[in-house]
């Protein structure tokens, strides 16, 4: 059994979909998403290492991106098998959930993620930045690093957004020292680069960005240019942050690309 917390809704008798995160964020981020997909779907929500209920895992290794992965495959395994939907943070960690165990995963949606760095160097200079922002966060704690992380460009649609000021009260609810053990564990610099791993992939792909997001947007057509079965869909007039701005549009293309609509 693992040691990620979980909550469920929906028919345990309907195909199985896992929910994963961001960074600061928790399952209930997903609650906009998941009220819709839970008609149809038996929705998962996972908190990651570092966040939410889970907090600090009892099993150590699930600090590690490819544990991880290996965590959720076995929370699908026990369903069955089903699909993972992953955003920021969670969309890395389900890309290399769907690579590392594709007869468990039978399709993935990545929302505003990318399939890591690709060259040592660069993965290097974001371990450093990470550690700095680890830093950060354990000597000034977590107040001062909201102010800056939310005004970083990447954020711009979402501080003008009306939930903003709600989730801003949600990442309050983090423990710093956790969220700098998950800069340090989970960043982009500690996962392997998945790029190589595209060509191979078999299971359907589809990569959400927003219109406002040019550096994601770029990347998830980077990357859908290697997939096998990938797709990418740019919601207009959104930022980075999809699943907060707009989880209806999260929501219906997830349901459409997971029901394998004809109208797509």
């Amino acid at each position: 059994m693992s040691s990620l917390a979980v909550t469920e809704c929906g028919s345990p008798a309907a195909p199985a979909v896992v929910f994963l995160h961001g960074f600061m964020g928790s399952a209930r981020d997903w609650s906009p998403v998941v009220a819709v997909l839970a008609r149809t779907h038996r929705c998962i929500m996972v908190d990651l290492p570092g966040h939410g209920a889970t907090g600090a895992p009892a099993d150590e290794s699930l600090w590690r991106p490819d544990a991880c992965a290996g965590a959720i495959a076995d929370i699908l395994a026990a369903c069955g098998g089903g699909a993972v939907v992953g955003y920021s943070l969670g969309g890395r960690i389900a890309l290399q959930t769907a690579i590392d165990h594709p007869g468990t995963v039978a399709r993935a949606v990545i929302v505003s993620a990318s399939p890591g760095i690709p060259d040592e160097a660069g993965r290097t200079a974001r371990r450093g930045d990470d550690e700095h922002l680890a830093c950060e966060l354990e000597t000034r704690g977590l107040e001062p690093f909201l102010d800056r992380w939310y005004r970083l460009p990447l954020f711009a649609s979402l501080r003008e957004h009306p939930s903003f000021l709600a989730v801003l009260e949600r990442r309050r609810e983090n423990d710093p020292r956790l969220l700098a053990r998950s800069l340090r564990a989970m960043g982009t610099g500690a996962q392997r680069s998945l790029w190589d791993d595209l060509p191979g992939l078999r299971a359907p792909l589809l990569l959400l960005a927003g219109e406002r997001d040019a550096k994601f947007t770029a990347l998830a057509l980077d990357a859908v240019a290697l997939c096998p079965r990938g797709e990418a869909v740019v919601l207009r007039g959104r930022g980075h942050a999809l699943v907060e701005e707009d989880p209806h549009a999260v929501a219906g293309e997830t349901a459409a690309f997971l029901d394998d609509s004809p109208k797509r």
